[in-house]
């Protein structure tokens, strides 16, 4: 009788915690997998006693979902995410309450690689890729470009610390490699302003990297760029990247600041030896073969895309696959661009259009959110 009466009483302490009650909700037909859910702080705010140490996400079944309080590089957190799949039109239900966060596993990241000429590297389960520092300028290499490294990966461990120490990543030791080149330009998908029929290319790399958010389900970075010549106009950008885990794609931030009133800026991916390129409302995707490397067929295709909303895509320009839109000095201009590899989970072009798909969905029609105590 004493065991019986104490499980009610736990029963019915469970029942009365704090919670906030939230309904998730796909607007869509497409099914999505592993979607980042974000809910504002001040939302979170709500629960009586929440903290970012001790904020927690349960699910149906009462079980634990990994979640990241996120502060966007400022001191205050600013919002709490998580991820959940969702049939067509389905509604799921979470609950959020105090309690003890569980050690989640790491599946994005971020940093600064000072010992390889300052690139920046950032990951996620899937994908990986890095983008050129200062330091760079001045190497041998003495390379000045925009342009975003693609490593493809086979792997669901991160990466870049291990590769990075090894030194060798340029070959494929079994769970991935750098087999993408970059050179001066877009790589695998910057941005860069479009004027008069001619990219305008940054004279300088990064000048300044910050790291934002760093895991275990979202990395971002701010990254500064000095101003640089826009056919006579002084230009500068600021550009913020985001990879959520489970994702290929990574959310691009771009503002433009100089003295325009409106400016044609072009996202996407320069062409190698390219096998095929399909483009629909607001995307284009291209399949080319590894091309940083001696045995391309040994090494599998890449897949690359850019999702830009209204903008016009251009299939072959300047050595470029892009999508063009035009801005103003301080307007973001937002887009996403991701990649795959015929080895590491898109085996073809079919599958990287919908992989596309997703990703549109994801960025254009989101799960709604609904929060309620």
């Amino acid at each position: 009788m004493k065991n019986s009466i104490l499980g009610v009483a736990a029963l019915l302490a469970a029942s009365c915690t704090p919670a906030l009650k939230v309904d998730v909700t796909n607007p869509s037909q497409i099914e999505r997998d592993d979607e980042t859910v974000e809910i504002a702080w001040s939302e979170i705010a709500a629960l009586k006693g929440v903290t970012p140490e001790n904020v927690v996400v349960l699910d149906d079944d009462k079980e634990q979902v990994p979640s990241q309080v996120l502060y966007r590089g400022g001191a205050e957190p600013q919002a709490l995410i998580f991820q959940t799949d969702a049939d067509a039109l389905e509604t799921k239900r979470f609950r959020i309450v105090t309690g003890v966060r569980e050690a989640y596993r790491a599946e994005a990241f971020g940093r600064q690689v000072p010992e390889r000429y300052d690139d920046y590297a950032w990951e996620n389960n899937k994908v990986a890729y890095r983008l050129y520092g200062p330091a760079l300028e001045t190497s041998p290499e003495k390379l000045v470009t925009p342009g975003i490294d693609v490593w493809v990966k086979c792997t669901d461990k991160l990466v870049i610390d291990e590769w990075y120490a090894k030194g060798d990543y340029h070959h494929n030791y079994g769970d991935g490699m750098d087999c993408y080149k970059v050179g001066v330009t877009l790589g695998s998908g910057a941005s860069v302003p479009f004027v008069d029929g001619k990219f305008w290319f940054m004279d300088h790399n990064y000048a300044t990297a910050r790291t934002l958010d760093n895991g275990p389900i979202r990395t971002s970075v701010e990254l500064t760029y000095a101003p640089f010549d826009v056919n006579g106009t002084p230009v500068s950008l600021v550009k913020t990247i985001s990879l959520d885990a489970n994702q290929r794609f990574n959310r691009m931030d771009n503002v433009y600041t100089g003295e325009f009133a409106e400016m044609p800026v072009a996202a996407g991916f320069v062409r190698h030896d390219v096998k095929r390129v399909m483009n629909g409302d607001n995307w284009m995707g291209m399949e080319e073969a590894a091309s940083d490397t001696k045995d391309p067929v040994r090494d599998g295709d890449i897949f690359l895309g850019v999702i830009l909303p209204g903008a016009e895509m251009l299939a072959d320009t300047l050595g470029h696959a892009v999508a063009v839109k035009s801005v103003k000095s301080g307007e973001t201009l937002t887009y996403y661009a991701g990649s795959g590899w015929s080895q590491g989970g898109v085996e073809n072009m079919g599958e990287w259009v919908e992989e596309i798909g997703a990703a549109q969905a994801a960025a254009t029609q989101p799960l709604t959110v609904t929060v309620r105590k």
